[in-house]
C-alpha cells in the first residue's frame, strides 16, 4: 500500500531582519550582554536602558 502523499507548505521568510555580522564572525553571547548587565546594577538604570534601546 503506498503511503499518501503529503501536501507542500510554504515556510514565510522572517520578518526580522539582523544587522550583518563583521569581520570577526559569531558572538559570544555575554559580549552583548555585558553593557545589560552594566546597567542593570546602576542605580539609574531606568534611564540608561531607555537611552540604550532607543540606538
Amino acid at each position: 500500500m503506498p503511503i499518501p502523499a503529503r501536501r507542500k507548505y510554504h515556510v514565510p521568510e522572517p520578518t526580522v531582519k539582523f544587522p550583518p555580522r563583521e569581520k570577526g564572525g559569531p558572538v559570544h553571547i555575554s559580549t552583548l550582554l555585558d553593557p545589560i548587565l552594566e546597567i542593570s546594577s546602576h542605580p539609574d538604570r531606568n534611564r540608561l536602558l531607555a537611552e540604550f534601546f532607543n540606538r
